[in-house]
């Protein structure tokens, strides 16, 4: 009895006229609410915060001119509300998450009125589509998202009014103004063209004896003011704002070559509906290890798809039970045919823009952000395959569950991707702080293979400007960070010193000089290093790339001075503990450059006193140096025993370093350290 009053129950709440947005929500809630307050500010977010640290909101319009003019709108309104707080942007690209999933829910109820459990469906798969991946840069894709809510409610609207018996002049204009959204980012601009096709099946669906020609005049009456906002976005962002970024390949090639340019669209098309489609689950369902995601991370990662996976299969169970009628009713696959089809037309729609500027369709970082202007499209596409297994309801419940509870899964381990890569850029800034203090104005740092999987050399440029720098409000940077493997200038490669190297920064500029340069390295477990010539190269630094080798040759490292000490920008970053190998380490390697052996030894004490000991061997090397200096032999014997024992070919940099001392002027304890080498470097 207990067992059925429990099933009534949840057939009533199931059933209830209100449950599919609530539905929505947690689905919407498992996929990106679990972990909004450990996420962070990512990618372009930062050198957007600098701007705004510069010159608050009022200062977007000059910084975002030179390539999305009609955008400053959404930075300054959400930097005004929520400054330096990542939660409150994260929120908002949740709730605008959820909001575009309602308003496509209702824009296909609209259109398919007696379809509800394939509009469910489609709805579900809209949500957790695992395509784009960026949700977590929320202050930059907050603007996507919310020119994709003004679109698809301006459909919405636009069908709302045309459904109803007498027409709405506050609808269709509230409609007509929201299409004014493409002027702010033009992802979502080719979908425009839906319009005349949903127009076209709501009149052939209300007026079945009118002719083709009065359906035809009637949809291109309403159309029109639309199509006449297009045709000025199109002639503003071609004729003349032109191409400021990103240019027109396909087009250029289409001129001089045509058959090769339409030979390539054509073989390109059906591997990029296979990516949209498929490769956008296919990672889905490859699993972290325990060793690589962590215990606790793992048991929450199966915990969230196995909830999921049983939820869902209970809605559409009572679903497809609470809608038998409808089904023996209405030809459910007229339904699914019409919206594979629509899926298909808005997925040319989608990728026309990618073809045109010849953009990779990837479901990778960083080009998987093309890719949400494919929602709508591989959402009808799936719903309506789904939909032709109607006659096996068991598989075609099953294969439903499946897509969403992996789709959750992968959600949820990308955002643990992002939130780690948080942490690790908050580790970075500190341990900068704590090895470089101070460092004199116009310095390019520059590195390669930075284990920072979400940002850039311009993401990184923000916190260390809002770090050093005294003057924001100037419109010129007094540091940029640069990664030599991810650009291609001429001075690094042939090695130019003493040349001018002035960068933009959007509205801001860089002036330095490659000969005013720090190299740096960053790959945890490691610590934070400074590389240079002396005493952190290539042979202390035994696993260096070809590439970061090149970089010492132009690192000076006297532009790093011990004060006045400069802290991270605070409203950015929590404090983080200085009670950690890194912090000790840091401190004691900025000492060595100084020849402060005493600053070393004490540091050294206090580490060894706190258990403290490095995850990369030649991290001890300065507390070695100082302790050679002062004479501690017993100590020196264990460093070197730590050293010798260490996974890698830590060997020669201690070598080296104690060579090297052996050799400079004033050291007192030469024969002592002979005999040491002797015995350690053979």
């Amino acid at each position: 009895m207990q067992l059925k009053s429990l099933k009534n129950k949840l057939k009533i709440i199931i059933t209830n006229k209100y449950f599919d947005f609530v539905w929505l929500f947690f689905l919407s809630i498992f996929c990106f609410g679990l972990l909004i307050p450990k996420l962070g500010f990512y990618w372009d977010d930062l050198p957007y915060l600098y701007q705004y640290a510069a010159f608050g909101p009022a200062g977007f319009p000059e910084y975002v001119s030179s390539d999305r003019p009609f955008s400053a709108w959404i930075f300054s309104a959400t930097t005004f509300l929520f400054g330096f707080n990542p939660v409150g942007y994260h929120v908002l690209a949740f709730f605008l998450r959820w909001g575009c999933t309602i308003l496509f829910y209702l824009i296909i109820q609209q259109i398919w009125k007696n379809n509800k459990i394939r509009n469910l469906t489609a709805a579900s798969i809209f949500a957790v589509y695992p395509g784009f991946l960026q949700q977590p840069i929320a202050l930059i894709y907050n603007h996507h998202l919310s020119v994709l809510a003004m679109f698809l409610l301006s459909i919405y609207l636009m069908v709302l009014n045309e459904n109803r018996y007498k027409k709405s002049v506050f609808l269709s204009i509230v409609s007509i103004l929201l299409s004014f959204g493409m002027f702010s980012i033009e992802n979502f601009v080719t979908l425009e063209f839906i319009r005349p096709v949903i127009l076209w099946k709501i009149y052939s669906s209300h007026h079945t004896d009118d002719k083709r020609k009065d359906k035809l005049l009637q949809t291109l009456k309403v159309w029109a003011p639309y199509i006449l906002i297009l045709l000025g976005f199109v002639y503003w962002r071609v004729v003349l704002f032109k191409f400021p970024t990103y240019q027109p390949t396909f087009l250029s090639t289409l001129s001089q070559t045509p058959f090769v340019a339409v030979k390539t669209l054509v073989s390109r098309i059906p591997k990029d509906l296979y990516t949209i489609l498929f490769g956008a689950w296919q990672q889905s369902f490859h699993f972290p290890t325990i060793s690589d995601f962590g215990s606790r991370a793992t048991y929450i990662l199966w915990i969230l798809i196995i909830c999921s996976f049983l939820l869902t299969a209970s809605v559409f169970v009572y679903k497809n039970q609470s809608h038998q009628k409808e089904r023996l009713s209405h030809p459910q696959k007229h339904f699914s045919n019409e919206m594979i089809l629509s899926g298909l037309l808005l997925f040319l729609l989608s990728a026309s823009i990618p073809w045109v500027l010849d953009l990779p369709l990837l479901i990778e970082f960083a080009w998987d952000r093309l890719t949400i202007a494919f929602l709508p499209a591989a959402a009808l596409i799936i719903a309506g395959v789904i939909g032709h297994l109607e006659k096996t309801k068991i598989v075609q419940i099953i294969l439903i569950s499946l897509l969403i509870c992996f789709a959750v899964g992968s959600h949820f381990e990308n955002s643990m991707k992002f939130k780690r890569d948080w942490e690790a850029l908050e580790n970075f800034i500190f341990q900068l702080s704590w090895r470089i203090p101070s460092l004199e104005k116009n310095t390019l740092l520059i590195g390669s293979g930075v284990a920072l999987n979400y940002y850039s050399d311009n993401s990184l440029t923000s916190p260390i400007n809002l770090m050093y720098s005294k003057n924001h409000s100037s419109g010129q940077i007094d540091f940029m960070v640069y990664f030599t493997d991810a650009r291609d200038d001429e001075w690094f490669e042939n090695k130019d010193t003493n040349k001018e190297y002035i960068k933009k920064y959007r509205s801001f500029q860089f002036n330095g000089n490659t000969s005013d340069i720090i190299a740096f390295l960053y790959s945890p477990p490691g610590c934070f290093k400074v590389l240079d010539r002396k005493l952190s190269n290539s042979i202390t630094n035994p696993n260096l790339s070809i590439r970061q080798t090149e970089e010492i040759f132009f690192s000076s490292i006297d532009r790093i001075k011990r004060s006045p000490e400069h802290q991270p920008f605070f409203k950015l970053f929590n404090e983080i503990p200085t009670n950690t190998w890194c912090y000790y380490f840091e401190k004691a390697d900025l000492a060595r450059q100084y020849d402060d052996h005493e600053e070393i030894i004490h540091l050294g004490d206090e580490a060894i006193s706190n258990n403290l000991s490095p995850r990369v061997a030649s991290e001890w090397l300065p507390f070695l140096e100082g302790y050679v200096w002062s004479g501690d032999w017993d100590i020196v014997e264990g460093i070197i025993t730590d050293i010798q024992n260490a996974e890698g070919n830590y060997s020669s940099g201690m070598c080296y370093t104690l060579k090297k001392i052996r050799k400079e002027n004033g050291y007192p304890f030469d024969d002592e350290l002979s005999m040491i080498i002797s015995k350690s470097c053979q």
